[in-house]
């Protein structure tokens, strides 16, 4: 789970979920960028505010609302990659087989290993 903290995607490559890690992992770092870009933007307008036109400052509220929106997804992505990094690390060592009895009934083995 720590790892996730830092590395997006981290938690579900540690995990062996790869198709998960590349998916939270592209999506987090996706949003990171667009995060900076939009800061960036921001930036540039508030250097150049002096002379201010009624387009650049509606700009800027566009920026600022989609801004917000970035990071209120990135939270979301973040929380979503941690919980699911933390549920796959619960279940690491935990296997499931599904078999038919000799009578055809629905027969269930569970199996954990505990490494120390």
């Amino acid at each position: 789970m720590l790892l996730t903290t830092i590395f997006p995607g981290g938690g579900q490559f540690y995990t062996e979920r790869y198709a998960k890690g590349i998916i939270i992992g592209g999506t987090q770092s996706y949003l990171i960028y667009k995060g900076i870009q939009t800061q960036l933007r921001l930036n540039e307008i508030e250097k150049n505010l002096s002379g201010a036109t009624p387009e650049m400052i509606e700009n800027k509220e566009t920026l600022l609302h989609q801004r917000r929106i970035i990071t209120w997804w990135m939270a979301l992505v973040w929380t979503i990659g941690i919980l699911d990094a933390y549920v796959d690390a619960q279940l690491y060592n935990f296997e499931s087989n599904l078999s038919l009895d000799r009578n055809g009934a629905l027969k269930t083995e569970l199996s954990f290993k505990i490494r120390y």
